[in-house]
């Protein structure tokens, strides 16, 4: 079980609820997912950019381009692979509902939520206005 498997599960779990029965839910619940882990990799990315006085933006826009749309593409490719082929939805929503300690992963899946949010927008604000210290 990880984070990751949890709120997939209850995503999917709570959009069904929300909007009934529909095609593509288990990609759906996928895409909330990975975009969690594409924000922290846009984070990641910002900083990495930051910290090198702005040259990936400036000089070379089509490489900094590329890195997020190509960055996104892997995050989305890897999580459908890893969580929709080949049976695994079934397979975490099983473990997702044989789960014992529920409380404590709906904890944790909130807070990385928050983390990833702050995250974000903490590397947004570097990028604009920097860090004096």
């Amino acid at each position: 079980m990880n984070v990751w498997k949890y709120t997939y599960i209850k995503f999917y779990q709570f959009r069904r609820c929300l909007l009934g029965k529909m095609l593509g839910e288990d990609y759906a619940a996928i895409l909330f997912v990975a975009s969690f882990d594409v924000l922290l990799y846009f984070g990641v990315i910002i900083l990495i950019d930051k910290l090198m006085d702005n040259a990936l933006s400036v000089k070379y826009e089509p490489l900094y381009f590329a890195l997020y749309i190509l960055g996104m593409l892997t995050i989305e490719w890897f999580r459908k692979r890893t969580m929709c082929k080949n049976g695994a939805f079934e397979r975490i929503k099983k473990e997702v509902e044989n789960e014992p300690r529920k409380l404590m992963w709906g904890i944790l899946s909130i807070l990385y939520m928050i983390f990833v949010i702050v995250f974000f927008l903490f590397s947004c604000y570097v990028s604009r206005y920097g860090l004096d210290f």
